[in-house]
């Protein structure tokens, strides 16, 4: 297996950090094999179609790693993901008195509802779905790239590639704080990347409803594109050892 130095260029896309080429089949014992070799980093599967690299790499980030880092320290996930969504409201609407917007278009800008979990927990808990244990990538022959990222704690590996503030899409430091949080609620560990999804090995799967229907109103509010029921992504999350997040 060879690895190919920071700047190495794979599918005309420049690829920042050292990284590997695998089949998806191989990509899971890679990423392990990988941990053993690079103690002092953390890869990270980050997929490899031309088309979808080039939507990670080509743009890079305004804020460094480090800058994505201590902003995501200012607060937990859930109080600095309403601080953004307030923020990019205020400028959206801002921008639409500039152009003199029909006033039907200015809005106050609202936090989401609070949850009634009692009244969740009340309805008919549904058949538990098979959550996936198996990455989205380890079932194709395609190749697909590994990045080593410099630094030792998985949860910070999300900075390097500054992923997020597109559409529904929270900014990349709300992605830092919840991979923390969870790294250390969970021992949940960031394992694959792409443009528009983020994977997270989970080593202590909550294994309480209640537990399960709380992360789930948090993970409909970070991630509403893959959560459509509260209740469905409780009966998901229980017991569950991989959790998947995709973004429009």
């Amino acid at each position: 297996m060879r690895l190919f130095s920071a700047g190495t260029t794979f599918n005309d896309v420049r690829i920042p950090f050292p990284h590997v080429c695998i089949t998806g089949f191989a990509a899971r014992s890679t990423l392990d094999n990988l941990r053993r070799e690079h103690p002092t980093a953390t890869p990270v599967i980050v997929g490899g179609d031309g088309n979808r690299l080039r939507l990670l790499f080509d743009e890079r980030p305004t804020l460094s790693p480090q800058e994505l880092i201590e902003r995501s320290l200012q607060g937990d996930g859930w109080s600095l993901q309403l601080a953004y969504e307030r923020d990019l409201h205020d400028r959206q609407q801002q921008r639409l008195k500039e152009l003199n917007a029909p006033e039907i278009l200015i809005r106050h800008w609202r936090p989401p509802e609070t949850v009634n979990l009692a009244d969740i927990m009340s309805q008919p808990w549904p058949e538990q779905p098979h959550p996936p244990t198996a990455l989205s990538c380890t079932a194709s022959i395609d190749t697909v790239l590994i990045a080593i990222i410099p630094t030792v704690r998985p949860w910070e590996a999300a900075a390097s590639f500054g992923f997020g503030g597109w559409n529904a899409c929270p900014a990349p430091w709300v992605h830092v704080a919840y991979a923390r949080e969870w790294s250390a609620r969970f021992g949940a560990r960031l394992l694959a990347l792409t443009h528009d999804t983020l994977e997270f090995e989970v080593a202590h799967p909550i294994t309480s409803r209640e537990s399960a229907l709380a992360m789930a109103a948090v993970h409909a509010h970070y991630c509403s594109d893959t959560v459509s029921s509260t209740l469905q992504r409780a009966a998901y999350l229980l017991g569950a050892p991989l959790w998947r997040f995709w973004w429009d």
